[in-house]
């Protein structure tokens, strides 16, 4: 394949990606509810860890808070990920 014809394909790819999201990941082998189960199972224990962080650090050691806080804002951003990523995709 010559350069020319792998960036066209290149560029086709991303269209794909871009138009058809679904599609562009069963086409490269990718089980797209398997990815959002993982997503979301990993959001709920980032989200079920920082608040046992930030409870168990007010109760026991406050640096814990921190981490909790931490732990809670990462969720909060997966969350505000998850919901334009869901939005872009209608």
């Amino acid at each position: 394949m010559t350069r020319y014809e792998r960036r066209q394909l290149r560029r086709i790819e991303r269209w794909f990606e871009h138009t058809d999201p679904a599609l562009a990941s069963v086409l490269a082998g990718r089980d797209p509810t398997v990815t959002a189960t993982r997503r979301r199972s990993v959001l709920v224990w980032v989200t079920v860890l920082g608040f046992a962080f930030l409870l168990g650090g007010a109760v026991v050691h406050l640096p814990l808070v921190f981490a909790g806080f931490l732990l809670l804002m990462t969720a909060a951003c997966m969350h505000v990920t998850r919901l334009r990523s869901a939005g872009t995709q209608d």
